[in-house]
């Protein structure tokens, strides 16, 4: 009665707790084997919630350099991957066309669409913070002091852009049949302007910044002789979340927060 007497205390509350009262039969048992039954349960529980936690997100990646690469480069990648870091959620990227793209987002197949016009399609939530940003400059030789500032500052330049490119409402129609703006198609336009710039035939061209310093570096060609004139204010594009996501708001509060950060880091200079 004595070794029962100084055991029971102990037994009777992991039994009141476990057992509902019936210390009588665990008393009999050593307590290190259900020990290590609960330490085992609570090993596969706390198992079971991390692989809960992550959430896999799946991404377009379409060809779409040098913003978005099918080798998962690119400043769309770059950003997602910076607003997603520390998050429970993990990118996986999926080669999608962009015109398939939008639809397998809109109908819940895909779970995230970078590079796109905010509120541009349906079926989607977007996030308050842009992914990147788009801008198109005036290219000058290093040596001409000529700021782009309108277009009363073109006054008599000779520029040339590409054909169908519309900068802006005004500046298209600025240039429509303009005879010292010269209008170019086909291929390899951007090295066409640098050596139409080389060669004194032109006073400036046009050409988005990102998409220049991508070709030049592809090229192997330095930059030194030709400066950026200033340029049209960014053009801001974005990730589209799905709507049919059952954590979209939740996805969108990570985007916001991730890149707003991100965003400090890159934001255009505008001159």
């Amino acid at each position: 009665m004595s070794e029962r007497t100084s055991t029971a205390p102990v037994l009777s509350w992991n039994i009141a707790v476990r057992s509902g009262g019936a210390f009588r039969v665990l008393i009999l048992r050593p307590v290190g084997k259900l020990l290590l039954v609960l330490m085992g349960l609570l090993v596969l529980s706390g198992s079971s919630r991390a692989s809960e936690g992550a959430s896999t997100l799946r991404v377009a990646l379409f060809d779409g350099c040098p913003f978005i690469c099918l080798d998962e480069t690119g400043p769309f990648v770059d950003g997602l991957k910076a607003a997603f870091e520390g998050s429970r959620y993990r990118l996986e990227f999926r080669h999608v066309p962009f015109a398939r793209a939008v639809k397998e987002l809109q109908s819940g197949h895909l779970d995230l669409l970078p590079g796109i016009l905010k509120d541009s399609i349906d079926g989607a939530l977007f996030p308050e913070h842009w992914l990147y940003f788009t801008r198109m400059c005036f290219y000058s030789r290093a040596d001409d002091a000529w700021r782009w500032d309108g277009l009363k500052s073109l006054g008599n330049r000779l520029i040339a852009v590409e054909k169908g490119i519309v900068h802006t409402p005004a500046f298209f129609d600025h240039v429509q049949a303009n005879p010292r703006v010269v209008h170019l198609s086909g291929d390899d336009i951007l090295l066409r302007q640098l050596q139409m710039l080389r060669l004194g035939r032109i006073d400036s061209f046009t050409a988005e910044r990102t998409v220049l310093s991508h070709h030049l570096e592809h090229k192997g060609i330095k930059l030194a002789s030709v400066i950026n004139s200033g340029g049209f204010d960014p053009e801001y594009e974005f990730v589209a979340v799905s709507s049919r996501h059952p954590e979209a708001a939740t996805i969108v509060d990570v985007l916001n927060r991730g890149l707003a950060d991100h965003n400090r880091t890159i934001a255009p200079e505008v001159r």
